[in-house]
């Protein structure tokens, strides 16, 4: 069985990454004001679930 990276899934899903370990990080604070540490931690969980949803997209089982 071969699997294959879809480049179109993998790259915005290690972005999200990115961003959710700024947000841990307290790194994207530069760059975005919350208004809260709740919306932080929304903005956390948003992110990380894109960031593994785009990961499970971008394998994909090959088709010969």
């Amino acid at each position: 069985m071969k699997v294959t990276i879809d480049l179109k899934f993998f790259i915005p899903a290690v972005i999200a990454f990115i961003l959710a370990y700024m947000t841990v990080t307290y790194k994207i604070d530069e760059y975005i004001t919350f208004a809260g540490e709740d919306n932080a931690l929304a903005f956390f969980l948003m992110s990380s679930t894109m960031g593994m949803m785009l990961m499970i997209g971008a394998f994909t089982k090959d088709k010969k």
